[in-house]
């Protein structure tokens, strides 16, 4: 049976990544290595993460804190190979999208109704969403190179063009009506 991966996910607070897996009946967990998209692949950088296994049964649930990987909080792609005494492995890859979630949340706060051609914050939005869905598409392919490219465009972006984003008031435009975001059904999905 292959590895069946449940639950990769980062945790909300981006300080640590979730994991439950299943082998098929008699065969265990051997390794976890996790590299970030900086790292991936390279086998120097990968950070082994295998004492985690409890190695007793054909599933595996554990959390890798963010001191496990050095780092303060999980930002940018996370990607991990899993092993099992089957030569089986898997590889899957999480990201925390909600930072660029938020940017887009406020550029879209700010755009002016009245020029949606020559509004600058309607067209940043539309391009870092393409970028992100892309991304997040990427990685549900395991396209990893692919979500990894995605993301150095996202970063450079947001880091040339939106540098004050966070901070930015929503505005009342020329056709006199305040742009708003909100909730639908109370339910915020990922």
């Amino acid at each position: 049976m292959a590895i069946t991966v449940k639950t990769f996910i980062v945790s909300n607070d981006k300080l640590t990544i979730d994991v439950d897996l299943e082998v098929g009946a008699g065969q265990l967990f051997t390794g976890v290595t996790l590299w970030t998209e900086a790292t991936y692949k390279s086998p120097t950088t990968g950070v082994d993460l295998s004492s985690l296994l409890a190695g007793a049964t054909n599933t595996e649930t554990f959390t890798i804190t963010a001191a496990d990987v050095g780092v303060s909080t999980f930002e940018g792609i996370y990607i991990a190979e899993i092993t099992s005494d089957d030569p089986l492995a898997v590889i899957v890859a999480t990201a925390p999208l909600a930072k660029y979630y938020a940017v887009m949340a406020t550029l879209l706060a700010n755009v002016d109704l009245s020029c949606l051609s020559c509004n600058t914050n309607f067209q940043n939005a539309l391009l870092l969403d393409l970028y992100v869905e892309a991304m997040r598409q990427a990685l549900i392919l395991g396209r990893f190179q692919d979500a990894i490219t995605y993301l150095q465009r996202i970063n450079l972006y947001t880091s040339t063009s939106c540098d004050s984003c966070d901070n930015i008031d929503p505005v009342v435009s020329s056709a006199g009506s305040i742009v708003s975001v909100g909730v639908i059904d109370c339910i915020l999905t990922s």
